[in-house]
This record gives structure tokens, C-alpha cells and sequence, in this order.
């Protein structure tokens, strides 16, 4: 059989130039599959600019199209597909899935992301896809397809002519012209222009052409709505990174906007050169951690982790079996230990996920020297910098279990028999973890996932704010060491001066105290003084003179000399310490 209609895209070729041989291949034409091996007319028509898309794969059997099981144009089985979903369109033509879902891939017809029939039936808000190409062009479905041993055995000839398949290096030097901006009424406006948007967003993850912009990439996300540009989707930066091929969607045709204003936000410092990142560190060490951040990728799922991810893993998921436990009783965090960090703000089911994102960043830090703390946090040059981690949760209606419903009837059974019941305290809505992860470094900065891109894909991007965290800190423990040894300096110098200011009062009090001692001594002179003067002077009084002539030395701080009885004056204390008393019995 040399010539079959080729009904998967709705055409019909003639292969009466396909030469049978034993070689088991297949070729496939606009998506047909057919057995044989191309002749040299076919691949030279292919060199000239043929449209046949002509796939060598090496296959085991050889395999013929039967009929059809379903034929319809792109936008009738498009439009059923979201309407009723794939699983329930092959159900209803009886087509395997699988089989459904690879000619559709062949075809290009959009299909539901993940999740969309979940959030559909929620009620939140979901984006459809756009159809792009001929809608009216006819597709044919069949119920099998031939398998593929190995995609890296399937060797292209011919790329796809309606989208643009791109191999992009986001290594290379790419430059983006600053944006166009207007002031008006003391503010400045950045000037979108479609075209310039879309080639901008394809060359560039987002957050970096917001830097350029200077505002949030949510708020690139509402301009390139707004205007119908089509944006990369989830992942497709890290396949860029990985020197993989990827597709990029071409821009929609049609009566859209072809520029929009927007408020630039000022409070978002741009660099005006790449020079200024990590210009703290020299130019050895800045040029080896950028080359570790553009070069990160996560691990094989496979490969063995930290032994400290790995323990503390273990810690997690003992407090979080723990915490089931407890909940089942009814007692919730009632007797738990304080929880382990990861514990209690991720899922068991994005813990893996969260692991392998640690274990990433250490092993492409460890070179440069970093550390990994056992509590997970990391050692950034000699400064401990914590990473927050968190998921997202999503607001739902709660749905009543059987024991609460028993609760509600036994209260409202009590109710109506007039017998006093206090109403369950059941909640109205249940939060659950909803996968979306969010990574803040050190409460600086944060990166979490959107529709543009997931943290993993920003592994470069938190390598390099670790580094610029790291230098914050070190900033700020140099600014609280200076400030503590300017506070020692200060308390120096106030110890000083008290410690001064005592030995002045200790000096000023002897100094008065010795000028009282010595008044005192003046004093009984000049009544001796006087006593010797009269006429009248017998044995005992010039004996007692001669006594009360020592007291007086005794007195004077001067001479400071030592008394029989009383021994030497202490002339610098207080005349309260120095009061002379009589020594009397004492019964203990």
C-alpha cells in the first residue's frame, strides 16, 4: 500500500515515492504515521521548503492508520475539549487518553491546564487558552497512535512552520533598551509598546524587565494582559537554562491596544549597570558567585541530600505525624513541642519539594565556603542568614464530618426538647495548602510562585540575595558593634568621671574635717594661752597644762600625733566617727 489519506491535520499525500526496505522506521507526515524510509527526492523537496513536517523515528513494528474515529475542525473539537474536558471527549468517542492527548499535541490544539476543572467547579476564577492557527482547518483523531522507545532516539528534520522554535542561551549578552517614560503632574509613566513588550518578555524572565520598568512583575503581568501578550509559561526558563529546545508563542493578530501608560514605581531601585551587583565582594570572588548563580540547577530526585536536609527532614515529619495524631483526637497542637522549622508552615507534600531547594543551594554554595547550620539556616561569608519558607493556603467552604453533624443533631434534639445545649463551635471554612511555595530571605526578600515562573527557577536569583543579605547583615553587626563600643567608651568615661567626682568629695570632706580637728587644737592653745597668763599658777594646774598642751597636738592634724589613750586621730573622717565615748560593760 503505497498512497493513504492523511487525516490527522486533514490532508491527503501522496508516498508512492516511499521506498519499503528493512529497515524499521516510520515516517510521519503533517502528524500521519506511515511505514517506510523517505527517498533522497523527498528530503531534497524538504531542503527546498516544503511545509511537510517529516519525523525519522526508529521503531520495532510497522504500523498503518486504520480510519478514523473522530473528525472534526480544530475549533469544534477545541471548543468541545473545554466544555466537556479531554477524558470526557475520549470517553464519549471511545479513543484511549493517552492517545488523545499526543494528536492533540500534534494538532497544537490548547488543552486545560492542571487543576482547571478543580478551580471550574469551585467557583474561582480560571484563564482559557487561546486557539491560534486555522480554526477551520479539519483534524482527524484516531484510537492509536505508534509508540516511541526513546525521545532521544527521534532525530528532526523539519521544525514546525507555524510556531518559532527557539534554542536560547539566558547566558548570552542580551541588551533591552530603556524604557520610555513621561512626567506628568510630578509623576513618571513608563510607555508600553506592544511589540517592544512581547520581544522583551521572550527574552528575559519577567522580574528582570520589571527591574528595567521598575515596577512589581505582577504589574508586567496586568500590562501584558491588557494588551493580549502572550507570556513564557511555568518552566520555561529553567528549560532555557538547561539548553533545551523551547517554543515561543507567537503574538496574536488583531484589533489589540498597541501601547499603555503605567505609574513607575520610585520606591524600586534599578541598577544602572550590572557592575553594582555584589560590588562588595572583590572581583575574584564576585565573578565565581556569579558564575555559581547562573549556573545552579536542582539536583536529580535521585541523588543523595545533606546529611543535615536529611536529618532534619526526619525531624519534620515525626512533628507533623505527631500533629495528625493529635488533631484526630481533637486536641490539636495540645502537648506538642515547639515545632521544627518547616513544621507547621509547609504541606507533607511540598516538604520534598522545599528539601530539594536546600539541598541545591548548599551544595552550589559549599564551594564558596558557605555552611549549612543544622536548623538549616546558612553561613554566608561569617554572617548566619535564616531562610523563611511558606505555602499558600486556599479559603473552602468546610464540609461537616460525621461527628459533627452528630453533635448538631444531639443539640438541636436538646433544643427542641426546652433543654438547655450550647450550640458546636464547628467553622465555616477549612484552609488547605495549595502548593504555592514562597522563599523569604532573612525578611528581606521574597520569591514565590506565580503563573510566570516557580521559586526553582529563581535558584540564581536567591544565591545572589543571599550574598547581598549577608552583606546587609554584616553592615548591620558592624553599625551595633561600633554603636556597643561607642556605649563602653561612654561608660568609660562616665565611671571616670564619677569615680573623679567621689575622690573630690572624699578629699573636700577630710580637708573639712581636718580644718575642724585643727580649729579645735587652736582652741584649747589659746585657753592655755590664757591660763598662763594669770598670776595665780600652782603645781596641778601647770601639770594639768601640760597635759592639756598634748591633747591639743593630739588635735592639731599637723603634727598628727599618737595618743596614750586614745591612740592616732583619724583627722579626714566625719566629727561623728571621731566623737569620744566612754567605754562601758558589755553583756555579749
Amino acid at each position: 500500500m503505497k498512497e493513504f489519506q492523511a487525516l490527522l491535520m486533514g490532508t491527503t499525500q501522496n508516498i508512492s515515492e516511499v521506498e519499503r526496505d528493512s529497515e524499521k522506521q516510520q515516517v510521519v507526515i503533517n502528524g500521519v504515521f506511515a511505514k517506510g524510509k523517505a527517498s533522497s527526492d523527498d528530503t531534497e523537496k524538504e531542503s527546498k521548503g516544503s511545509n511537510l513536517n517529516i519525523i525519522y523515528l526508529e521503531k520495532e513494528e510497522k504500523w498503518m492508520p486504520e480510519q478514523p474515529a473522530l473528525i472534526k475542525t480544530r475549533k469544534e473539537l477545541y471548543d468541545e475539549i473545554w466544555k466537556i474536558s479531554i477524558a470526557g471527549v475520549a470517553k464519549k468517542y471511545n479513543i484511549p487518553y493517552g492517545h488523545m492527548i499526543r494528536q492533540l499535541k500534534i494538532a497544537e490544539i490548547p488543552v486545560p491546564p492542571s487543576g482547571y476543572w478543580m478551580k471550574l467547579s469551585s467557583g474561582k476564577e480560571v484563564s482559557v487558552l487561546e486557539l491560534t492557527g486555522d480554526p477551520e482547518e479539519s483534524v482527524s483523531i484516531y484510537k492509536t497512535t505508534p509508540g516511541v522507545k526513546s525521545r532521544k532516539k527521534a532525530v528532526s528534520r523539519v521544525t514546525n512552520t507555524s510556531e518559532e522554535s527557539l534554542v536560547i542561551s539566558e547566558n548570552s549578552e542580551i541588551k533591552i533598551l530603556p524604557p520610555e517614560i513621561i512626567e506628568q503632574f510630578g509623576k513618571t509613566y513608563n510607555i508600553y509598546k506592544r511589540s517592544n513588550l512581547y520581544e522583551e518578555v521572550w527574552k528575559q524572565p519577567i522580574t528582570k524587565i520589571a527591574k528595567i520598568y521598575s515596577v512589581s512583575d505582577s504589574a508586567i503581568h496586568k500590562i501584558c494582559k491588557a494588551l493580549n501578550v502572550p507570556t513564557p509559561p511555568a518552566g520555561y526558563w529553567s528549560r532555557v537554562r538547561a539548553g533545551k529546545t523551547v517554543k515561543k508563542i507567537p503574538l496574536p493578530k488583531g484589533n489589540y491596544p498597541e501601547q499603555k501608560t503605567g505609574l513607575r514605581s520610585e520606591a524600586i531601585k534599578i541598577s544602572p549597570n550590572e557592575g553594582e551587583v555584589l560590588n562588595f565582594l572583590d572581583n575574584e570572588s564576585r565573578t565565581l558567585v556569579l558564575a555559581v548563580a547562573d549556573q545552579i540547577m536542582l539536583p536529580d530526585e535521585d541523588s543523595r541530600m545533606n546529611s543535615k536536609i536529611i536529618a532534619h527532614r526526619k525531624k519534620v515529619s515525626k512533628w507533623q505525624r505527631e500533629l495528625k495524631k493529635n488533631e484526630a483526637k481533637g486536641w490539636g497542637k495540645r502537648n506538642l513541642s515547639d515545632p521544627p522549622f518547616l513544621a507547621d508552615t509547609i504541606s507533607e507534600e511540598a516538604l520534598p519539594r522545599v528539601c530539594r531547594i536546600f539541598d541545591a543551594l548548599i551544595k552550589a554554595l559549599v564551594p564558596l565556603n558557605c555552611e549549612l547550620t543544622n536548623d538549616l539556616k546558612i553561613k554566608v561569608n561569617q554572617e548566619i542568614v535564616s531562610i523563611s519558607v511558606t505555602e499558600a493556603k486556599d479559603k473552602i467552604p468546610h464540609i461537616i464530618t460525621e461527628k459533627e453533624n452528630l453533635e448538631l443533631l444531639k443539640y438541636e434534639d436538646r433544643h427542641n426538647n426546652n433543654s438547655y445545649a450550647s450550640k458546636p463551635n464547628i467553622r465555616k471554612y477549612d484552609y488547605l495548602f495549595n502548593g504555592r511555595i514562597s522563599v523569604t530571605i532573612h525578611g528581606r526578600k521574597t520569591y514565590r510562585d506565580c503563573k510566570a515562573y516557580v521559586v526553582e527557577e529563581m535558584l540564581g536569583d536567591i544565591v545572589l540575595a543571599l550574598y547581598e543579605v549577608s552583606d546587609v547583615l554584616r553592615q548591620e553587626r558592624e553599625e551595633r558593634e561600633e554603636k556597643a563600643r561607642q556605649r563602653e567608651i561612654e561608660r568609660q568615661k562616665k565611671e571616670q568621671q564619677r569615680e573623679r567626682y567621689n575622690l573630690e568629695v572624699t578629699n573636700t570632706e577630710a580637708l573639712v574635717n581636718k580644718a575642724e580637728d585643727y580649729e579645735t587644737a587652736c582652741k584649747i592653745r589659746a585657753y592655755i594661752s590664757a591660763l598662763e597668763k594669770s598670776d595665780e599658777l600652782d603645781d596641778e594646774t601647770a601639770t594639768w597644762i601640760q597635759w592639756a598642751k598634748k591633747k591639743a597636738d593630739w588635735y592639731d592634724p599637723t603634727l598628727a600625733l599618737n595618743d596614750e589613750y586614745f591612740g592616732k586621730r583619724k583627722h579626714e573622717e566625719s566629727s561623728e566617727s571621731k566623737v569620744l565615748k566612754k567605754s562601758g560593760y558589755s553583756w555579749w
